[in-house]
């Protein structure tokens, strides 16, 4: 069943944003700096997504488990060593690559260009990897602490009575941020080092990159090891904005399919701009018509796209 749990849990969309009287500049521009924040989520979410299955064509029903499993790495980190939240991060990527690397070399390697099997392993996966962390964790919710440092709101426009009309967190920004430099990092590791050649060399001719000297079992490892890393890093982040469970991950699964979908699995770009389309789509249709109506407006354009359009809005051309 399809979820938009992304857009209600945080409260970043304000369904009562549009006044009664009728339409209100400031408050549309309000849901739109608001929207924001979804812009970042969903490009968190969908850019390690985009690694595994854009690069390396494998369909990771677990990748909201890696996301999960950074929120609880983050969640451990305060709880036993009070480590500030900017502080695990780092933790989060390197503890889910390990694991996502360990999964490509035990299970992922026996199953490429088996999709069906694939899928089957990767939904599996993600019963035992919340399973374990039940087990380890209990059901019980749990709660990370944002920095106060990012808290609070920056006011771009004030009423004339002095306060805000048109506000944003800080915290999203921060998330928008990090979102960011994750892509322009991620777009420099594949475009400009030679491992990036090599990942696009087994991506695009696996027999050829393997008779040339690539040792594709290593960057098949260390490539599903680094989407699972980012899917860490946005667990990590966004461990703060709802509480942190073992089923958590599936809110933000479906989300980031779409979202790398509907910008083409092909290019980085196209992560970005099904996350800022998507985002400020439903920002646009809860201030116009109401939050419920947004989301099945939204789901249904998603669908047509992908109908007459399959690859996505942005694709590389190749020779047929």
């Amino acid at each position: 069943m399809f979820s938009f749990d992304l857009f209600t849990h945080s409260l970043f969309l304000a369904q009562d944003a549009a006044p009664v009287g009728g339409f209100s500049s400031l408050a549309l521009m309000n849901q739109l700096i608001n929207g924001i924040g979804i812009v970042g989520i969903l490009l968190l979410t969908g850019l390690g997504l985009a690694i595994t299955f854009g690069v390396m064509r494998i369909i990771n029903l677990a990748h909201g488990e890696f996301i999960m499993l950074g929120a609880y790495i983050t969640f451990l980190l305060q709880s036993v060593f009070n480590m500030d939240l900017l502080l695990t991060i780092p933790f989060a990527f390197l503890g889910t690559a390990i694991i996502g690397g360990f999964t490509e070399m035990t299970i992922i390697r026996r199953l490429y260009g088996r999709p069906l099997e694939t899928l089957l392993a990767t939904w599996g996966l993600s019963i035992v990897l919340q399973g374990v962390v039940k087990l380890i964790f209990t059901a019980q919710l749990k709660y990370v602490r944002a920095p106060s440092y990012i808290s609070g709101n920056l006011s771009l426009i004030n009423n004339a009575d002095g306060s805000p009309a048109v506000a944003i967190s800080y915290y999203r920004l921060f998330i928008i941020g990090v979102a960011l430099l994750l892509l322009a990092l991620t777009a420099y590791l594949l475009y400009n080092t030679d491992f990036g050649r090599q990942v696009r060399a087994v991506t695009q001719n696996r027999s050829m990159a393997k008779c040339l000297g690539v040792n594709t079992g290593m960057v098949d490892m260390v490539t599903f090891a680094y989407g699972c890393g980012l899917a860490g890093i946005a667990g990590s982040v966004i461990s703060s904005l709802k509480s942190v469970s073992p089923p958590m991950g599936q809110d933000y699964l479906v989300d980031a399919w779409m979202t790398v979908v509907t910008g083409g699995v092909d290019r980085l770009i196209g992560v970005f701009a099904g996350a800022f389309l998507i985002g400020q789509s439903n920002a646009v249709l809860a201030y116009l018509f109401n939050d419920p109506t947004a989301r099945v407006l939204v789901l249904a354009a998603v669908i047509v796209l992908i109908r007459y359009r399959p690859e996505g809005l942005f694709t590389v051309q190749k020779r047929a």
